[in-house]
């Protein structure tokens, strides 16, 4: 089984090309050393040194060439909130339950976790269960910080 014991992001793709695609889950993208399959069935062993994390985009060394990061769907929990008291009513109930949370452009959504969801029913904000693929703030937050800057 090959060892993969580095990244490389995806500005420095070069001539290699992408050969081979693998898609994790937030979960899957915060370990460091585990076991994946890519799409075409082959197994490598990732050893990364701790605290590194992936996103999507970035690229995985083989001999062929480039075994590119995607984000796989996941079972969320999509809440559409209708005003801007709502949007922060939910965030805050979402942080009080220690959830992950993405801030999308048309919502919010966290991993489903069905006694939130009927909550936030119960609190008849629309609400929709979707396979979508799931960032939290915590793992962008230095792309936040980037849109941030840019609406100023």
């Amino acid at each position: 089984m090959q060892r993969i014991d580095h990244i490389v992001r995806s500005e420095a793709k070069n001539n290699h090309p992408v050969v081979d695609t693998v898609s994790l889950t937030w979960e899957e993208r915060q370990k460091s050393r585990q076991k994946l399959r890519t799409a075409h069935g082959q197994e490598f062993a990732l050893a990364l040194p701790t605290g590194i994390r992936l996103h999507a985009g970035d690229l995985l060394s083989i001999a062929e060439g480039w075994i590119e990061v995607r984000l796989a769907s996941e079972d969320v929990l999509f809440i559409k909130p209708r005003s801007l008291w709502e949007a922060a009513f939910i965030a805050y109930q979402i942080g009080n339950r220690h959830l992950p949370l993405e801030i999308v452009e048309d919502g919010l959504q966290t991993l489903y976790e069905p006694m939130l969801a009927a909550y936030v029913s119960q609190q008849a904000v629309p609400t929709e269960r979707a396979q979508r693929p799931f960032t939290p703030v915590s793992a962008t937050s230095g792309h936040m910080k980037a849109a941030l800057h840019a609406a100023h």
